[in-house]
């Protein structure tokens, strides 16, 4: 790979003047496992209890301030068939869904001859909403899009129960979610640090973006030329670069059988690791760097991922402006509440349901105030029995998912006066740009390093 020699950084360091460090501090500590704690033998059917235990009282706050208390908060088992009455009812979602991938359906159709297709999406209209607590479940009817939600998520419904055919049903009128809480108040900047966000380096790729890579660490140490339209978005001003995810590689790769030699894939996997200690090396000399494990990354594959272990990166590891961190990664920036994940979350929610778009995905995220509300159903997970990593109790000012096929922006605007910046950060291995935010002001950009030729290139 093309990188320059320790003597040429630094002296682009030395002649390079750099935002002062932005106050940093890492919130991530409930992502994090410690071997105490780690029992892999306790059931996953906990973590939904202490989801919903959790988070009931918070909507039941939420639904006396929507609804008042002309409506009494009940439990299920209080519902009567005989005097129905308008009430507020509390619970997690279950979708019923005839597509999703089962065992021992899976194990049925192997023993037949014809082929069975292969599914992207699980949701389909016959789909059924479930609303369950800790002993009882129920239909839910409505005029609401049943594909429009996933299983998992805990919210309030104001309605009637009724009994069709000796079966309980709720005609549900309204519903309300939590809507990932309070939000502290921004406070005002004299300057604009940036943040920059980077995912799917996939160096195990056989694509050759090298020169994209070249050019975006030039950018990072200043040595392109300035276009002078937004002194804002300077190179000058990023304090912190964040790698969101499968920089070994971005999906997994099925190679077809063949009698000729090829490398092992354990040396492949050697070398893209090195290749991505050399990037964050060099990048680490001149800004601080956070590296999050991915869904291909070699890590737990279960939520929480922990910090991939320092000893892969022996050149990054001694700087103290590298660290590895969980996925999800929860931290402060001057102030700033920054929550985000390597984007399994959010394909997991495009999978099983018709969300399509991976920023309503993850708007729906802020808004259902639960980070993966799929884990454990169909999103693997640790199986905690004590509490729930994945409630968003503080809303964030910013949140990101890694790995989108392409750039986009939007906000979240709760009903409360929540304000949250929603970016999902393209891949860098299809795109060959990153995501900068701007955190005086939130704006967020998309910068392109692609690179059709050496005309194009301008140090």
């Amino acid at each position: 790979m093309l990188f320059p020699s320790e003597n040429s950084i630094k002296k682009s360091i030395d002649e390079f003047q750099r935002l002062s460090t932005a106050k940093y501090a890492e919130s991530s500590k409930r992502f994090q496992l410690t071997e105490k704690k780690t029992d892999y033998s306790k059931q996953f059917a906990h973590i939904y209890s202490r989801r919903l235990e959790q988070m009931r009282p918070l909507l039941m706050q939420k639904s006396s301030e929507k609804w008042g208390d002309k409506y009494q908060i009940k439990k299920m088992t209080d519902l009567r068939e005989e005097n129905p009455e308008k009430c507020v009812i509390i619970g997690t979602t279950f979708v019923h869904q005839k597509l999703k991938p089962s065992i021992l359906r899976e194990i049925s159709e192997e023993t037949q001859l014809a082929p069975q297709p292969i599914r992207q999406n699980f949701a389909d209209e016959s789909d059924t909403l479930i609303l369950e607590d800790e002993v009882q479940r129920i239909q839910l009817l409505g005029d609401f899009p049943v594909d429009q939600y996933v299983t998992g998520i805990v919210m309030a419904v104001l309605g009637t129960d009724r009994y069709e055919n000796d079966e309980g049903k709720f005609m549900v009128e309204d519903n309300l979610f939590y809507e990932s809480g309070p939000q502290t108040p921004l406070k005002d900047l004299t300057s604009s640090p940036l943040l920059v966000f980077v995912s799917g380096l996939d160096q195990s790729s056989t694509h050759d973006f090298t020169m994209s890579l070249e050019l975006f660490q030039q950018w990072l140490y200043g040595n392109l030329p300035k276009d002078g339209k937004d002194l804002d978005f300077e190179a000058s001003n990023v304090v912190r670069v964040i790698v969101a995810g499968n920089s070994i590689r971005t999906s997994m790769e099925v190679r077809p059988r063949t009698i000729l030699m090829r490398q092992p894939e354990s040396t492949v996997t050697l070398q893209a690791v090195k290749a991505v200690d050399d990037l964050v090396y060099g990048w680490a000399q001149s800004v601080n760097v956070d590296l999050m494990p991915g869904e291909f990354d070699p890590a737990n594959c279960m939520l929480p991922q922990q910090p991939m272990h320092h000893l892969m990166f022996p050149k990054s590891a001694p700087c103290g402006a590298f660290k590895c961190v969980t996925n999800p990664y929860e931290f402060y920036v001057e102030d700033r509440l920054i929550l985000g994940t390597s984007g399994q979350n959010v394909s997991n929610i495009q999978k099983f349901s018709h969300i399509e778009d991976p920023l309503d995905a993850l708007r729906s995220v802020a808004k259902w105030s639960i980070l993966a509300p799929t884990a454990p159903d169909t999103l693997s997970c640790y199986p905690y029995s004590d509490q729930d990593p994945f409630i968003i109790k503080q809303c964030p000012h910013i949140l990101f998912a890694g790995n989108s096929t392409e750039f986009k922006t939007g906000t979240f605007e709760g009903s409360n006066g929540q304000r949250t910046r929603l970016v999902c950060i393209p891949s860098f291995s299809q795109t060959e740009s990153v995501a900068v935010v701007n955190l005086r002001t939130l704006e967020c950009k998309q910068l392109c390093f692609k690179v059709k030729g050496f005309d194009d290139i301008e140090m």
